[in-house]
């Protein structure tokens, strides 16, 4: 049996949308297309504001014709709240908060995994649900991961006891983030986030984004720029030596030109030296710059 790795954490967003109205509500919203999708499947995608710009992520679960889960392990479940709660005019539309519990990403025998919980492995694009969890592909940039959300603390118990009894380890933050980036998926909203455009993070291009389902909001800018403009900025890897740095920083050119911002940072377990994703102006930064934070040398390995 392979070795089990597994990385716990707490949801940022937890939010149940149901009635009516609420299937052509959220369409109207999120920029993937949530009409495509049958009961049991999910699909990935953004909240921008009127501008275009990336107020948070989300992945929505459709539970059934009028009901749906929207989970986010970094963007507020307060911020997506309130953009929706702004935007309801006479729709039917109930939105609640749900409590659930830890979830888990598991990586690697993962067959193994579902065989102790008793579960089936939902294939790619769809979700499984029993009365403990909600199971569904990650975003990890892993070739296999699944997410393994606890619906109440029983449900965390038994899975806590399935790994431990798997001989499971866990893996470190700064290992997922590398793998994250390495696959060029964005942090939302750290990298991208309210002042940012889904181009910059090539987001339009990876699908989180639709150019072809109907009207939302957002929609008019992304595909202007999508069709007729080229972005200023691009989200791209970067590396440093040294301790991590705070953020969020700028980066200089060597004649001392500001020409974007450190916007995450994690450290290389076993060296002294970081990486992260920064925000540069393509105009002036191309992949195997040297650029500058606090006078220490920082290298453009490439785009996210």
């Amino acid at each position: 049996m392979s070795e089990i790795n597994y990385h716990k954490y707490e949801l940022a967003a937890a939010l149940r949308v149901t009635d009516e109205d609420a299937a052509d509500f959220l369409q109207s919203q999120f920029s993937a297309d949530l009409d495509a999708l049958d009961t049991g499947q999910l699909i990935y995608g953004l909240w921008l504001d009127v501008k275009g710009k990336v107020i948070a992520d989300s992945t929505v679960l459709r539970l059934g014709n009028e009901a749906f889960l929207i989970l986010s392990e970094h963007s507020s479940g307060e911020a997506i709240r309130a953009k929706l709660e702004r935007h309801i005019i006479a729709d039917d539309v109930e939105i609640e908060s749900v409590d659930l519990s830890s979830a888990y990403t598991v990586i690697h025998a993962i067959a193994d995994v579902m065989s102790a919980l008793e579960c089936e492995l939902p294939v790619k694009g769809a979700f499984g649900e029993s009365d403990s969890f909600y199971i569904f592909s990650g975003r990890r940039g892993f070739d296999s991961s699944i997410e393994i959300v606890c619906k109440n603390d029983a449900a965390e118990e038994r899975l806590s006891k399935v790994l431990k009894e798997l001989g499971a380890c866990p893996i470190e933050p700064s290992f997922l983030h590398e793998q994250r980036i390495e696959a060029g998926i964005a942090l939302i909203p750290q990298e991208i986030g309210p002042s940012d455009l889904p181009g910059e993070g090539a987001l339009v291009a990876k699908g989180a984004v639709s150019l072809t389902k109907g009207c939302y909001l957002g929609q008019e800018v992304v595909a202007r720029m999508h069709n007729v403009g080229r972005a200023q900025r691009a989200l791209f890897k970067v590396r440093g030596i040294g301790a991590v740095p705070g953020l969020t920083a700028d980066l200089s050119n060597s004649e001392g030109k500001v020409v974007g911002e450190l916007r995450s940072a994690y450290a290389v377990l076993g060296a002294k030296t970081w990486f992260g994703g920064a925000l540069l102006k393509t105009r002036y930064v191309d992949v195997g710059a040297e650029l500058l934070l606090d006078g220490n040398l920082v290298q453009v390995e490439g785009i996210l």
